[in-house]
């Protein structure tokens, strides 16, 4: 997994601390990485670092020729995706796919596991399970 776009937020944060600082505010690195987190739409870092994380899994590094169909809402998603085809988060949006696409990922997508998550792997715990089944 690529923890760049991880470790580019830690440096944002430690650049918000350090600009903080420069106008005479003193905050923790907890409290920047809170701010960063809350400007990009996350409730805290964790929920943002989570959905980074897994969002490298889903849609790895230079995989830009791998085929999908990109939406900025859930809603949209839903009404773009047939049957047969898979609902994925990237970060705050979302992305469909296919069969061959869970296959490139190494997902069996006739697994009992995979049958068990459905077609929409949006929820927080669908996530977690899915971040398992990538790692």
């Amino acid at each position: 997994m690529s923890s760049s776009s991880i470790e580019s937020l830690k440096i944002k944060a430690k650049l918000l601390q350090k600009a903080k600082k420069s106008k005479g505010e003193d905050i923790a690195l907890k409290e920047a990485f809170k701010i960063i987190a809350k400007t990009a739409g996350y409730e805290n870092w964790k929920a943002l670092k989570d959905s980074y994380e897994l969002a490298d899994l889903v849609n790895p590094p230079r995989w830009a020729s791998q085929w999908k169909k990109w939406f900025s809402t859930i809603e949209e998603a839903r009404k773009f995706a047939t049957p047969t085809e898979y609902i994925l988060p990237y970060r705050k949006q979302f992305f469909v796919c296919d069969d061959n696409y869970l296959r490139e990922l190494g997902l069996d997508p006739s697994s009992t596991e995979l049958l068990e998550l459905g077609r929409e792997w949006t929820d927080d715990l669908t996530r977690e399970r899915l971040k398992r089944l990538l790692s």
